[in-house]
């Protein structure tokens, strides 16, 4: 039997051949880690608790909005990007001065859009888009104190809508 020297261990093909696929598994299951611990999916927006194994939805600040008789259209141009809000109540009592109108993306937290909305006048409302929507969107009006709600699931077309807030 002859004695060959084949060189050194780091340099037989063999050995890589069988240690590249643990290595590159190695290093995509540690960017794979570290992308899921550092991304933030954000919080859908109804608000659950978990109860055991089941999730319920919080609707106190929808009954709220439903006890003092709120009710109204919200309006969505486009083209301009306008908002118009109308909102009446059923019941005395003034309406708050500034409104929050959320466009909820139906599965991603960081697709959500918050508008502004400031009062023109006794129950009319107004705010501006800088966004086109596309898809199926909810929409959520409260006030900054987040005492009551009104929310509307909407699909596309927008422009060509008057979206009934509430029940009158």
């Amino acid at each position: 039997m002859t004695d060959q020297h084949s060189g050194p261990w780091h340099k037989q093909p063999w050995l890589w051949f069988i240690l590249a696929p643990l290595i590159a598994t190695v290093l995509y299951s540690t960017v794979y880690i570290t992308a899921s611990i550092v991304t933030n999916d954000g919080v859908v927006l109804d608000e659950y608790t978990k109860k055991a194994k089941a999730f319920h939805a919080d609707n106190s600040r929808i009954e709220a909005a439903r006890n003092i008789g709120l009710y109204g259209d919200l309006k969505l141009d486009q083209l301009t990007g306008d908002v118009v809000v109308k909102l009446n109540t059923s019941k005395a009592g003034s309406l708050p001065p500034q409104l929050e109108l959320i466009i909820g993306h139906p599965s991603r937290a960081s697709l959500d859009i918050l508008v502004p909305l400031r009062e023109l006048q006794s129950g009319y409302y107004t705010g501006s888009l800088d966004k086109t929507l596309q898809g199926r969107k909810f929409l959520i009006i409260q006030p900054a104190d987040k005492a009551w709600q009104l929310r509307l699931e909407v699909e596309p077309p927008y422009d060509e809508q008057i979206f009934k807030l509430g029940s009158e």
